[in-house]
């Protein structure tokens, strides 16, 4: 399978340049970046684990996976079409069902209004992203806040609040080992579709050519073409009229 992206924070043991505009340059020229710690990261459907795959095709035949992300304690959180999460260890064993209201049940990082951040959180981007704002944060399992602003920047705190580093790709690196620190909006390219959706001749194709596979993950590129995801990690993909284009084995 493709290698899964993860997030990561770098660990730089000089000053990061980190630059939002001219008006605070001075300001976040000196910006500390802790050690290396990983943040959750979107995965591709095709990149988790087969046993995820074969699970979720045994035990829930009906529903298909809408996304994936891979938590910083290594486990897989995979929301399926109505809604359910269901959460693995890294090497695809099905731990539970993420539900806050059943003993034991809550595996999930606890989401956080934004109001109800530290101050010192909040002074921090006030300060450093003027005018950004914050789209969503989260308490992570290791005691991380993980906020992520408007503009896509993950920012990393330590349970006082204290700043540890931007929350990075681990693929969006140059040659030198270099990272762009402008992070990528997720890891699928197009939008998450019902397989009721595909066009009849993609449908066909593959009840014929995978009989005994079962569909887990469908979704509609920019382009118009489909990426159909099979219960055993294959990629098959069709044109907009539903006609057969290739097939990613890995």
């Amino acid at each position: 399978m493709k290698t899964i992206q993860k997030m990561a924070l770098v660990a730089l043991s000089v000053f990061t340049v980190v630059s939002c505009s001219k008006n605070n340059e001075d300001t976040l020229n000196d910006l500390p970046v802790g050690i290396a710690l990983k943040a959750d990261a979107k995965v591709r459907v095709g990149d988790l684990p087969v046993e995820i795959l074969d699970f979720v095709a045994s035990e829930y035949p009906d529903l298909t996976i809408d996304e994936a992300e891979e938590e910083d304690n290594g486990n897989f959180e995979v929301e399926l079409s109505d809604g359910t999460e269901l959460i693995f260890d890294a090497n695809g064993t099905f731990l539970g069902i993420d539900d806050d209201s059943q003993e034991n049940g809550d595996f999930d990082d606890s989401e956080i209004a934004k109001e109800d951040l530290l101050q010192v959180i909040l002074d921090y981007i006030e300060l450093n992203y003027p005018g950004v704002g914050i789209d969503e944060a989260e308490l992570e399992h290791n005691d991380q806040y993980e906020v992520e602003l408007n503009d896509d920047t993950i920012l990393i705190f330590n349970i006082n609040g204290d700043f540890q580093g931007v929350g990075v790709d681990e693929n969006d690196q140059d040659d030198d080992g270099n990272y762009d620190w402008e992070e990528e909006d997720g890891n699928d390219d197009g939008d998450t579709i019902d397989p009721a959706q595909l066009p009849e001749m993609a449908l066909s194709y593959l009840e014929e050519t995978y009989p005994n596979l079962t569909i887990v993950h469908a979704e509609i590129e920019d382009e118009g073409d489909f990426e159909v995801t099979m219960s055993n990690g294959l990629e098959v993909y069709f044109d907009a009229e539903g006609n057969f284009l290739s097939v990613d084995e890995d």
